[in-house]
């Protein structure tokens, strides 16, 4: 979790905290920054410096990611995959990022290698290319040979990088909660939570034994299966900063005229792809969740080859058992068991509308239910399901965000190579084998056991908790405890309303005790009017000129 920032790290982060307000400015996003409590700080270092605020939102928000780097760009590559958040237009925009970057030398190259595996990289290696064939933000990709003779891809982290995406995480973080404060109509989007689920994601990315143990996990999944390639951990070279895996010789899924010219079947390439995501989703609950195209090869046999797995996603069962439930649901269409599968998913917000939520329901049951299977495109049916997701602002779990984008992608790239091509026949025998699984008698059986072993535990420490809260009940040691939410502001208005009147009070007291005393002429006189009195007086006055004031530049009489 992100914890707030301390006073001295505030301080430490400042001058990268103002680069990133300023360049937020400079791209016309200056009146949030503004609301956010941040207009001092812009009109000190923005003089001169705006950018014409012409060009359609999503490209300055492209162009602003790129300028503020690498920690900047993958988020806004993990806001691409979020399409039940936001429009079409954004997505396509944010799906041009790239992070490709200079290389660094290789000089830094050999000092990771002393410092995670203790040698350089030539004495390691029998051949190690200088020069890496890949460079993103993260890490760059060097082809070697081992002592063995394996061709290998060495990924090695880029230095300084974890400092900086750390500095950053903190600076998102802030500006989350800030904007969750100040502009309520961007609060349903729940910055926080999207900047956790973010730095969930890169430090695990930042983990290349974590990528590792990934690689393996499927490369075991798929050991059995010709049409997909998994390239092999070399663990000797690996490290949490250096990852080194088996050399994919492949042609990219989406380059049509070097899989043309080499013979591939572009066909059966589709078919192959279509089949190795959908048993990953289906049969292994454990995807990738990184739908570039670029991490996806074209070998020998049309087989498929996969690298890059910082990034997966996984099904739980319970969120497996709700999908299940769901496309049971929408084959019955029943309407109100969907809005029952959201509400057991907790995706519906207090401010849904559900009655109108139930007939957008019935609405696109009713627009797809019954079409042949050759008529369904699968991106549009995902698009409409998404407007209405984003129509009822609702927010999907990451994981069935990252499917859903993951299977969207996977039918546009099988239509660019087959224009036949069609996910949803594909998926047929996925999806009945999934449904099956859920009323299978084993699977059911072995739930009824997990169940009965909870409730056991439960029935056997329930009678030692009863007699624990009697007992305090008769000391009189029974504590509640009571969690408010939303109240603070309303204790704040009343506390400076009670202080108000109790200050007019006093003024009031004020004024008729000085008019007592003037009125029984009392004590000295100063102009004929008793002194106390005069005194009594001037101070009400000026008591009363301050509280009209403050109540005044509040804004509200």
């Amino acid at each position: 979790m992100i914890q707030p920032l301390s006073a001295v790290r505030t301080y430490r982060r400042l001058k990268r905290y103002r680069q990133v307000t300023f360049t937020l400015a400079r791209y016309g996003f200056g009146d949030i920054a503004d609301r956010i409590g941040f207009s001092s700080l812009l009109k000190r270092g923005l003089k001169g410096k705006a950018k014409p605020t012409v060009s359609p939102t999503p490209l300055r928000i492209r162009t602003a990611l790129v300028e503020l780097g690498p920690t900047f760009v993958k988020f806004g590559q993990l806001l691409s995959t979020r399409p039940d958040i936001l429009p079409e237009r954004y997505i396509r925009e944010l799906e041009k990022l790239q992070d490709e970057v200079a290389a660094f030398p290789f000089n830094e190259v050999r000092a990771i290698f002393r410092e995670e595996l203790k040698g350089n990289p030539e004495d390691l290696f029998e051949d190690f290319e200088k020069t890496p064939f890949a460079s993103g933000s993260i890490a760059q990709v060097h082809k070697a040979r081992t002592p063995s003779g394996s061709v290998v891809a060495v990924k090695v982290q880029r230095p300084g990088i974890p400092r900086l995406i750390e500095t950053d995480l903190h600076i998102l973080a802030d500006l989350a909660r800030l904007i969750e404060r100040h502009v309520p109509e961007l609060r349903w989007l729940q910055p926080s939570e999207l900047v956790e689920q973010f730095a969930r994601t890169i430090r695990r990315e930042l983990d290349f034994l974590a990528e590792a143990q990934s690689t393996e996990r499927f490369r075991r999944n798929f050991k059995d299966d010709p049409t997909r390639f998994i390239p092999a951990v070399h663990w000797e070279f690996t490290s949490a900063r250096v990852l080194t895996t088996g050399f994919v010789d492949g042609v990219k899924v989406t380059n049509l005229a070097d899989l043309e010219a080499r013979g591939f079947d572009r066909r059966e390439v589709a078919r192959n792809g279509a089949r190795a995501i959908l048993k990953e989703v289906f049969e292994h609950r454990l995807f990738h969740a990184d739908p570039h195209p670029g991490n996806f090869f074209v070998i020998e046999n049309n087989a498929i080859a996969t690298v890059d797995f910082g990034i997966v996603g996984r099904l739980d069962d319970e969120t497996a058992d709700q999908l299940g439930l769901l496309l049971t649901s929408v084959l019955d269409k029943d309407a109100d068991a969907v809005l029952q599968v959201f509400k057991n998913l907790n995706l519906l917000h207090e401010d849904v509308d559900e009655g109108l939520l139930r007939f957008d329901i019935e609405e696109f049951i009713d627009r797809y239910y019954g079409l042949p299977l050759q008529r369904l495109n699968i991106q549009t049916v995902i698009g409409s399901l998404l407007q209405m997701v984003r129509r009822h602002r609702i927010i999907l779990p990451m994981n069935l965000a990252l499917l859903g984008r993951m299977l969207a992608v996977a039918s546009g790239v099988g239509q660019a190579l087959d224009p036949e091509f069609s996910i949803v026949d594909e998926a047929s025998p996925f999806v009945r084998s999934f449904l099956i699984g859920r009323v299978d008698p084993r699977k059911s059986a072995r739930k009824l056991l997990k169940s009965w072993r909870q409730y056991r535990d439960l029935l056997r420490a329930l009678p030692s908790h009863i007699e624990e809260i009697a007992a305090k009940l008769k000391k009189g040691e029974l504590l509640v405890s009571l969690h408010h939410e939303g109240l603070t502001r309303l204790i704040l208005e009343i506390d400076r309303s009670s202080n108000r009147l109790a200050f007019a009070m006093i003024v009031a007291a004020l004024i008729i005790g000085s008019s007592l005393i003037v009125h029984l002429r009392q004590g000295p006189e100063v102009l004929g009017i008793p002194a106390l009195g005069l005194a009594g007086y001037l101070i009400a006055g000026l008591l009363g000129m301050w509280l009209v004031i403050a109540i005044l530049r509040s804004g509200r009489i």
